[in-house]
């Protein structure tokens, strides 16, 4: 059993490595309480650690699905949604952060969320959606 899901996890790649980013992603930032300070009034919003968790759970769910190699379009559309609803949102505060307070400094996890929300949309139009 541990073995057909090591296979499903390298059958689904794509899947799977979203799903490890969403992760990681996800427990970066709530490992960086303060990481998001504009605008000044968003901030406790912006760094909530219940926004964090949903994109642990979107990545834990994008694992699952690779694991167990479901092949369901709503669950799938589902968790392509929600991983790309989060990188979207992220990098948009990255990049209001770039413009307006002057932090460069977030220009690389910004690329590499539009590089992450590209991969998102690219499995998005290529998955298969007959089965």
């Amino acid at each position: 059993m541990i073995k057909q899901t090591i296979n499903n996890l390298f059958k689904n790649s794509k899947y799977s490595n979203l799903g490890l980013a969403m992760v990681l992603l996800g427990i970066a930032l709530w490992l960086m309480p303060r990481y998001f300070f504009w605008p000044p009034q968003y901030v406790s919003l912006m760094n909530d650690d219940g926004i964090d968790a949903i994109a642990v759970f979107v990545g834990v769910g994008l694992l699952v699905y690779a694991a167990i190699s479901a092949h369901d379009n709503k669950i799938a559309g589902i968790l392509l949604v929600g991983s790309a609803a989060f990188v979207t949102s992220i990098m948009v505060v990255e990049v209001l952060h770039m413009i307006f307070v002057g932090q460069f400094k977030m220009s690389v996890p910004a690329v590499l969320c539009l590089y992450m929300l590209l991969n998102i949309l690219d499995v998005a139009r290529n998955r298969n959606t007959k089965e």
